[in-house]
This record gives C-alpha cells, sequence and structure tokens, in this order.
C-alpha cells in the first residue's frame, strides 16, 4: 500500500518560489537583522567601517551593512519593499537573466560602498533597496501607484515620492539615504539602459564568467501567453511604457514611518 504524500506547507511552497536573486537578498536581510538583534553579535561589528575592513581583514562587513534591519513596522515595510520590487524586476526585465541582475546588484553594491566611506555611512540597507526601487520606476513607469492619503501618481515618480515624504518625516532634512540610493540606480540605468539605447558604447557588460555560473533557466510560453521559468513562476506579458489603465501597482502603508527608520 502507497503511502499518502503529505501536503506541502504553504509557507515553504511560497518562500520555493521566489527568484534566487529575490530570496537571496529577503534571507540575508532576515539573517543578518536577527544576528544583530541577538544580542549574541555586538551590531557595530556589521556595520560599515571601511578601516575594519582593509586593516583588521573584517571582509563580512562588505556584505552585512547591506541588510540591517529591524524587527518593526519600518523594517517590515522595507523587506516588503525589498520583496516586491526586486521579484518584479527578477520576472520581468532580468526574467531568464540572472546573470545581469546579479551584476547588477554587484554594481550597485560597488558604487555603494564608495557613496558609503565618503558620506561616512554605517548602515546600506535602505540606499540598497531605493536603488532596486528606482531600476523598478524606470521599469514600471506608466504603473499606478497609490499612496496615503489617496494620492495617485505613475511608477516613474515613486522614488522621488519616497524621498518626500522621507524629507517631511525627517523635518525637512535631506534623507541622504534614499537620495544616494535613487542616484547610484540612475547612474546604472544610464549607463546599462540609456546611453547605450541612444547610440552611445555600452560601459557596463555583464562578464562571461557571471553567465558560466547562472547559465539562463529554461524558459518556455504557455497557453495563456505568459511566461513559466524554472522556479515555478507564471509571467504575463508586461512592458515598461504600458498604458495606467492596463496595469495598476497598489500598495497598503503604514501611518507615516520613514522608509527603513529605525
Amino acid at each position: 500500500m502507497s503511502q499518502q504524500r503529505q501536503p506541502q506547507n504553504e509557507l515553504v511552497l511560497w518562500y520555493g518560489s521566489i527568484p534566487i536573486c529575490t530570496k537571496f537578498l529577503f534571507t540575508s536581510y532576515l539573517v543578518v537583522t536577527l544576528i544583530g538583534w541577538s544580542g549574541r553579535v555586538n551590531p557595530l561589528l556589521l556595520v560599515y567601517i571601511p578601516e575594519e575592513i582593509y586593516k583588521g581583514f573584517q571582509i563580512w562587513r562588505l556584505y552585512t551593512p547591506f541588510f540591517i534591519g529591524a524587527f518593526s513596522l519600518p523594517g517590515a515595510i522595507l523587506l516588503f519593499f525589498l520583496y516586491k520590487y526586486s521579484k518584479e524586476l527578477e520576472t520581468t526585465k532580468f526574467v531568464g537573466r540572472t546573470a545581469d541582475y546579479v551584476y547588477f546588484l554587484l554594481v550597485e553594491a560597488g558604487l555603494i560602498l564608495i557613496a558609503g566611506w565618503l558620506f561616512e555611512i554605517r548602515n546600506l540597507t535602505q540606499i540598497l533597496f531605493m536603488s532596486i526601487i528606482y531600476l523598478w520606476s524606470q521599469q514600471y513607469r506608466d504603473s499606478i501607484v497609490n499612496f496615503i492619503f489617496g494620492l495617485r501618481f505613475k511608477g516613474a515618480y515613486f522614488p522621488w515620492v519616497l524621498l518626500a515624504f522621507d524629507s517631511l518625516q525627517m523635518g525637512g532634512r535631506i534623507p541622504w539615504d534614499t537620495l544616494i540610493g535613487i542616484i547610484t540606480g540612475h547612474i546604472f540605468y544610464f549607463l546599462y539602459d540609456l546611453y547605450p539605447a541612444s547610440g552611445g558604447p555600452r560601459f557596463l557588460n555583464t562578464p562571461q564568467w557571471l553567465y558560466r555560473i547562472f547559465a539562463p533557466p529554461p524558459v518556455s510560453i504557455n497557453s495563456g501567453g505568459g511566461i513559466r521559468t524554472s522556479f515555478g513562476t507564471v509571467i504575463p506579458p508586461t512592458s515598461g511604457n504600458q498604458s495606467s489603465e492596463s496595469r495598476e501597482i497598489r500598495h497598503r502603508w503604514g501611518s507615516g514611518q520613514r522608509l527603513g527608520s529605525d
């Protein structure tokens, strides 16, 4: 008599369906945040201090500062943003192109490390997440975002609305983390997409060794016109220039918490 197969846990199924890069970012945020909040490790060992990297050989500081969060409402919002926008990028703009998405994250990490060194920023989490949101905003320029108080605007304006929102919560001061994330995201977008599209040379090319490591997954078109990838997600056809009527992105916001604030 064959043993009846036990149904898998829904949480396990959901986690398994997350694309590889988004899963890495999502898991890293949870793990590093948990380590920092556990009390077993001094949180100062996780932040970005360049001198400790090249003098003390604390190379983990090249990784942990990008994923320092908090188990709070703002931290949950930041994690939700990471999951939502990274996943949408990975399953549309970078579908079947994991190596290119990894290259984007590596370039952003390099730019952010330089900015963190210049401006003495210790926590790089929000900068990285804002760069992802910025690239999403260019891919979904005409998507409609519903903000607090019923404010509606196109996706292209989303990073700037977040910048203004953060500034208001900081009493009119410049939220440098948010602004630097927008700038680094635009640098990549300009050099990787805009400038080559206008006839200029491509300065950013994904290295071949990344293509060898992240071979394109098998992709097939299903009968409904969507794209089925190796991680089991069916993605309907989308375009960064689609009309606002054809796609609407809805967001649920908390009560005035700054993105990524403690």
